[in-house]
């Protein structure tokens, strides 16, 4: 799992022109006979969201939880973002993150369930992995919508490459859409990390690509946004059902300041703020890593305007480009800390320049050389439970300024960010009072349960008394619940007269100053006299400081303060002229809204009247049906028009469906609004024979694996070999094993496992038992010493190095100790499955030599990830 490092500078110039913002409250899309728009239902868009991002590569990690997809919170979870797709840079196209997980694992060595029911992968889909699963659940949840999420800290390399061209965006966005088509997504989620100007403000590992492309990524994000917007369109229109654009955006005041233009947030269903990692151990300030609230005493911002690094301030930067119910506030499942603090209390705004590590620190990434973890103080929320149930001296206290808690261990001085139940009710207290759309939560096997695998007094990772559960996502869905649906924030001022005049605001940002520029020009015939007055709205992620000729008069206005510049008496403004009042104001934010001109719209603000939408109609996708089955053409089948509401009984249906008789049938729907606009939709209905299922499955073995054991090892060929039937249910006391193994003989040995269900089905799976010559041993592993972090032992001939604080784990058992691998000759390491990888770092495999292009844990030549060195 990599989490986000930022290295804080507090340095940018940006010149820009500020579009002034006059965006309707929403922004729907759909399809017709002309245009082909459907609206996504007005009820659907205030639905207050829950969006959970699920970790690809989890369900590979003991430390991940083993984390699938049936472990995901589907009773609370509105969206599912599937984090991460990458792009690939030889074509520009949308790839797969690791393709194994999203579409060719079968699971044999993992178990799905749900509610305490095996999940089966769909034989009918022509794809396998987490992307079938996704599937399998969504035919129990069908109202929760599954986005592709493209990019993230580790998988924005490819952004840079494909925004340097107008096709390569067009490429990017066709292969999208063909994505989202071929796997059944509701959309797509750009989490670019990051489309700002500002200097170094993403990967350390994508500066040679990110560094001199800085001047131009905020106006190609801009493009790429709006051209997938535009393809999405397309594709909703041809498919009859909407599809998602949303993206994942950051809350850095200092990345913000170097993205002047926000034109992209109009195009998105929904804009998502990634307020967390306001702090961590890339600096040394011991601050919350989530604030809600601005806390005056953060001492990163001490010296700033005004305390910058919360979601509020994030939010109120956003509200200059969008209505509040589209903006969604991030919430972290996660942790990050410091040892060995000074100062604060309780930790909280002290100093260290030491992140945490150890047991404090089992979600770091790994290091270059793959031996151990970053120290970044990075866990689940289970694992800090765990740790604070096993010590006493760990303990929790709440920040009453920010919301949020945190644990402090005042003996080793150990500082970790947190979120419990009290901290989600205060966010949701800040949702209601903000009347925000909903929240986003990075990663969702952060959240905590009790653990059925509990074993008392264990330190392992696994067998604590809390492992991922849904304890914060049901209290974030229950609090939702109770205050409602969103309301439709009322926007712009097109109830005002317009006047012929251009008003146009620019400047330079020069953090943590902006510099303005606004320039007014009368396309009047007459002339304007002197004293002439512009108002616009500035959102309160920045402060006016002056106006630098004529007066300016600013008033509290909810989230933005009105500021009214008035011009000299002597400033008349003849036909056709422009001039230009300056001044300054301090740090950052998003677009102005509502500029007036002597309390009239300027005809840069006029909007053009709406045009009529046709009506949607939804629910008439595609289906396959049984010979002789029931089926009627009009259920489930609904029409909602914007400005005539729901049309359902004026549906017409032409054509039928004979299921009696095997076949394709076309039935067509079409509904016509007041203003004779009409919406046609062609639907295929597809009748296959009956086959009769099978009444007996086989049973299935499980756990029947090849070993390497020593001679004279004990070894029982039944141990943790299970056995289970559809019918018959638990079979492990009916296996029937053939062959054996001599322990006291080096060589191989085969056994054949066998098992017979009740109607004479049988499965067989066959075991390979290598028996080594005992080495005499040299280990140096003692089971009652204590061992610390960066210790190392020999244990079974093997080097270990211990990447925690522990005593009793057995090195080759526990994730608390590393295997050491020795370098190659040429340097390469061999490869060791389930290990991960970081960029540059070289591997022996099946006799060649790969090179990881980034951070990976496939298989070496099985993805983009790796290249063939030799």
């Amino acid at each position: 799992m990599n989490f986000k490092k930022f290295k804080k500078t507090l340095s940018c110039l940006v010149i820009t022109a500020l579009t002034v913002s006059i965006l309707p409250a929403t922004y729907s899309y759909a399809s017709t006979t002309q245009d082909k728009k459907i609206d996504i239902p007005k009820e659907k868009q205030l639905q207050r969201k829950i969006i959970g991002y699920f970790p690809e590569w989890a369900y590979k990690s003991q430390v991940q939880g083993n984390f699938n997809v049936t472990n995901l919170q589907w009773d609370s979870l509105t969206h599912i973002q599937y984090s991460f797709a990458g792009i690939d840079p030889s074509t520009n196209k949308i790839k797969f993150g690791d393709k194994h997980a999203a579409i060719e694992e079968d699971f044999k060595d993992y178990k799905l369930n749900f509610k305490g029911k095996p999940v089966t992968l769909d034989p009918n889909l022509p794809y396998k992995g987490h992307f079938n699963v996704l599937q399998t659940m969504k035919k129990q949840y069908p109202n929760v919508d599954l986005l592709m999420s493209v990019g993230g800290w580790a998988g924005s390399r490819g952004f840079y490459t494909m925004l340097d061209t107008d096709a390569g965006i067009n490429t990017f966005a066709d292969s999208c859409v063909d994505f989202i088509r071929t796997y059944n997504f509701n959309g797509i989620d750009i989490d670019f990390e990051y489309p700002s100007s500002t200097s170094q403000s993403g990967n350390p590992a994508d500066f040679d690509l990110s560094e001199s492309r800085r001047g131009k990524l905020n106006e190609r994000y801009n493009l790429m946004i709006k051209t997938l917007r535009e393809k999405l369109d397309a594709a909703s229109s041809k498919d009859g059902k909407p599809y998602l654009l949303t993206a994942a955006v950051t809350a850095s005041s200092w990345v913000l300041g170097g993205v002047p233009n926000n034109e992209y947030a109009k195009y998105l269903d929904f804009l998502s703020v990634m307020s967390y990692d306001f702090h961590g151990g890339w600096n040394k300030y011991v601050e919350n890593l989530a604030n809600i609230k601005p806390d005056p005493n953060d001492t990163e911002t001490l010296n700033m305007l005004m305390p910058t690094l919360s979601m509020d301030w994030a939010y109120r930067f956003y509200r200059g480009v969008l209505p509040p119910e589209k903006i969604i506030m991030g919430i972290p499942y996660y942790t990050r800390g410091w040892q060995n603090v000074s100062g604060g209390t309780n930790g909280l705004h002290g100093s260290s320049a030491e992140p945490a590590s150890g047991k404090y620190n089992v979600w770091g990434d790994p290091t270059k050389d793959g031996n151990s973890l970053e120290p970044a103080g990075a866990n689940p929320l289970w694992h800090v439970l765990n740790l604070m149930e096993n010590d006493k001296n760990l303990k929790k206290y709440d920040d009453p300024i920010g919301g949020v808690p945190h644990v402090w261990q005042d003996k080793e001085r150990v500082f970790l960010s947190f979120e419990d139940e009290n901290s989600i009710d205060n966010r949701v207290n800040y949702i209601k009072e903000k009347n925000l759309g909903g929240a986003l939560i990075w990663v969702m096997n952060g959240d905590y349960g009790l653990n059925p695998n509990y074993v008392e007094g264990s330190t392992k990772v696994n067998e604590g008394k809390y492992c991922f559960g849904d304890t914060l996502t049901s209290r974030l869905k229950k609090d939702l619940n109770n205050i409602g649906a969103c309301t439709e924030t009322p926007d712009g001022n097109s109830n005002l007269a317009p006047i012929n005049v251009d008003v146009k605001l620019t400047g330079v940002y020069d953090h943590p100053n902006y510099t303005y520029a606004l320039t007014v020009k009368n396309n009047t015939t007459e002339t304007i006299k002197g004293g002439w007055k512009v108002s616009f709205d500035l959102p309160k992620s920045a402060v006016f400081k002056s106006s630098w000729g004529g007066s300016s008069e600013v008033k509290d206005n909810g989230d933005f303060n009105t500021v009214t510049l008035t011009s000299g008496a002597w400033q008349n403004l003849a036909p056709n002229a422009s001039t230009t009042l300056q001044g300054m104001i301090g740090l950052c934010f998003s677009g102005v809204r509502n500029i007036t001109f002597n309390g009239m719209r300027p005809s840069s603000e006029v909007v053009p009247p709406s045009e009529n939408t046709a009506p949607s109609i939804l629910g008439a996708a595609d289906v396959q049906i049984k010979k002789g089955s029931t089926f009627d053409v009009k259920a489930g089948v609904t029409s909602t028009d914007k400005e005539d509401g729901d049309l359902t009984s004026k549906i017409i249906i032409s054509g039928s469906v004979d299921t009696s008789k095997t076949g394709t049938y076309k039935i067509i729907y079409s509904v016509t609004d007041s203003k004779n606009l009409t919406t046609s939709i062609t639907r295929t209905i597809t009748v296959i024979d009956d086959v009769v299922e099978p009444t007996n499955t086989a049973p299935i073995l499980s756990g029947v694996t090849d070993k390497t054991i020593t001679v004279s090892d004990s070894f029982n060929p039944l141990a943790n070999i299970s056995a289970t039937d559809k019918e018959d249910g638990d079979l492990t006391n009916f296996i029937k094993v053939s062959g054996s193994v001599d322990t006291s003989k080096a060589g191989t040995y085969t056994l054949v496992y066998s098992v017979t269900d009740k109607n004479g089905a049988t499965t067989t799976a066959k075991a390979i038992i290598t028996v080594k010559e005992k080495v005499i041993s040299s280990d140096t592993y003692d089971a009652n010493k204590i061992y610390n972090t960066g210790d190392t032992v020999i244990y079974k001939g093997a080097k270990y190095k211990a990447n925690w604080w522990t005593k009793g784990d057995i090195p080759d058992k526990s994730s608390a100790w590393e295997l050491v691998i020795d370098s190659n000759p040429d340097g390469s390491k061999p490869y060791v499955p389930g290990k991960s990888y970081s960029g540059g770092e070289k591997v022996s495999y099946n006799g060649l030599i790969y090179k990881a292009n980034w951070w990976t844990t496939s298989v070496p030549g099985s993805d983009s990830s790796w290249s063939l060195v030799k």
